[in-house]
């Protein structure tokens, strides 16, 4: 089964549930639609973050310049 036919199977699952359960029926309608939302969505509804840091770049012996002695 895909990702899309899975969430669309949950979705159908919720609203049964909702059907099942008028006391929480609203609940299941919403869990329902947010299914149907990822079932849609090409990411599944997931989000990734990123963090980039600026780390110090490793000079080679060719790109670091001879330190010179004061001689004192």
């Amino acid at each position: 089964m895909d990702r899309k036919a899975a969430c669309l199977a949950q979705a159908d699952a919720c609203r049964a549930r909702a059907q099942a359960d008028p006391a929480n029926s609203d609940h299941w309608i919403e869990e329902s639609i947010k299914w149907l939302e990822r079932a849609i969505d090409p990411t599944g509804g997931l989000s990734m973050t990123f963090e980039t840091r600026d780390e110090p770049q490793i000079a080679t012996d060719e790109t670091v310049p001879p330190v010179l002695s004061s001689g004192t």
